[in-house]
């Protein structure tokens, strides 16, 4: 019996495509991290206690109400701020790549052993690639691969008797894994191990259930898990002197849509167009709020204190309950609680330096870690309208990722180019298993 030229390359094909879908999950809309603007982006995330006008909203809404010394007291707007980060826990894309290569070296070797009058080095050939094959899924199995994507615009109008600001924004995390079915792995060892075959009967019984009617139905699967928060918000803040101390309160109502993706397939049925289903996806809106407050110290308030809660009432939102492979993929719940967070900062006419650590936790869904910061940051004016921003953060609950994609220490820097009433910033952050960048085009009078 001949063996058809798809033999092992078309579905492993399947697989490799399942795979290298994770190194596009930005494009797919779990719980995702606050969106922030470029300048917090490239300050290790910090702002509760040094937002500029611009950004309180996202931050510290009581910081439209702050003196901020000449620096952006005026009208802001921001149109339009992106943010995007690529995040995997080995080096997934180049072992895609290599699968690639060696399905094409097994269809050449299978197609070979096919001929009327196969040689031994054919066979030799087939059976040392299907082993090597089984050898580099291993190495994908449970395999994890996140992308974030953001996009946001805000308006504000920084006044201590009234600040007003609004801002819209969506930020959204998509994580991919991959799971590989021991049965196909158990079908490629046999093939590897086979002792002197002599034809492709002997291959094609060595596969076993893994062949069927001239094709390959392997039982690895992949899922795609996704997470997304759009908000709308009013900020009204305003500033009280309270025995000669001016203290900054801000709220921030808000509409808020939570949105899910679940999504998972065998590998043979895996099909990109279905990332677009509305069957796989749920969503909810809710009324939300963020609240925050500021305060200066210091004989020349070079100090500020900080502290916000944002996402004050807290949400949930399960993901659907039947994503193909319900049976083994359970059903997941994304959850949107209060955060709350402190900062301090020291700043001056050519710098600010501050600190902000989270006192709760952004809760994870599926393989996505926990989140808990402490961060500093830093800005420099280096000259009158150009600015270099440092920082870094850890995540103090990033033992919960072990099963996914660990979050380390990441390192973040940016710059600001502010000629005339025009704003160009950028920033960028790396890690061990992430990268990332911001840009954000704005104006402010």
């Amino acid at each position: 019996m001949t063996m058809p030229s798809r033999f092992l390359a078309t579905p492993f094909s399947r697989l490799s495509l399942a795979v290298a879908l994770a190194t596009t999950a930005a494009s797919a809309q779990a719980a995702p991290p606050q969106f922030s603007d470029a300048r917090a982006f490239g300050m290790g995330g910090t702002g509760v206690a040094a937002a500029r006008p611009s950004g309180a909203a996202l931050l510290n809404p009581s910081l439209l109400a702050a003196d901020h010394s000449g620096w952006n007291d005026g009208f802001a707007v921001t149109l339009p701020s992106v943010n995007a980060r690529y995040a995997e826990n080995e080096d997934v894309v180049d072992e895609v790549d290599q699968i690639q290569d060696t399905i094409e070296q097994l269809e050449t070797a299978i197609n070979s052993i096919n001929s009327n009058n196969p040689s031994q080095s054919d066979i030799d050939t087939a059976q040392n690639q299907a082993g090597q094959l089984a050898t580099q899924l291993r190495g994908v199995n449970n395999e994890f691969v996140r992308g974030d994507g953001g996009l946001g615009t805000l308006f504000a109008v920084p006044s201590p008797t009234l600040g007003v600001g609004l801002h819209a924004n969506a930020q959204l995390r998509a994580t991919v894994e991959s799971r590989i079915d021991p049965k196909d792995l158990e079908a490629l060892d046999r093939v590897a191990n086979l002792n002197n075959p002599k034809n492709a009967n002997d291959i094609e019984n060595a596969l076993g259930s893994l062949y069927d009617s001239g094709e390959i139905n392997p039982k690895s699967d992949g899922r795609v898990l996704a997470s997304a928060v759009g908000e709308i918000g009013l900020t009204l803040a305003t500033s009280f002197n309270i025995q000669g101390q001016d203290l900054n309160i801000g709220v921030t109502p808000k509409l808020v849509q939570m949105r899910t993706f679940d999504y998972a397939q065998g590998v043979d049925d895996f099909d990109e167009d279905d990332f677009d289903a509305a069957e796989y996806e749920t969503d909810d809106s809710h009324i939300n709020v963020d609240i925050g407050a500021s305060t200066d110290l210091g004989a020349e308030n070079q100090w500020r204190l900080g502290a916000s809660v944002r996402n004050l009432i807290p949400q949930t939102l399960k993901t659907v309950k039947d994503n193909n492979l319900s049976k083994i993929y359970d059903q997941k719940e994304m959850t949107l609680d209060p955060l709350v967070t402190v900062g301090v900062a020291h700043t001056s006419s050519w710098h600010t330096l501050t600190a902000d650590v989270d006192l709760t936790k952004n809760e994870g869904i599926g393989p996505a870690a926990d989140q808990q910061w402490v961060a500093l940051g830093g800005e420099f004016n280096v000259y009158d309208w150009i600015n270099l921003r440092a920082g870094a953060r850890q995540n103090l609950a990033s033992e919960t990722g072990a099963n996914g994609i660990e979050e380390e220490t990441q390192y973040t820097a940016g710059f600001a180019l502010s000629p005339w009433a025009l704003r160009i910033e950028a920033g960028a952050l790396a890690s061990s298993e992430e990268v990332g960048g911001s840009v954000e085009l704005g104006m402010s009078f």
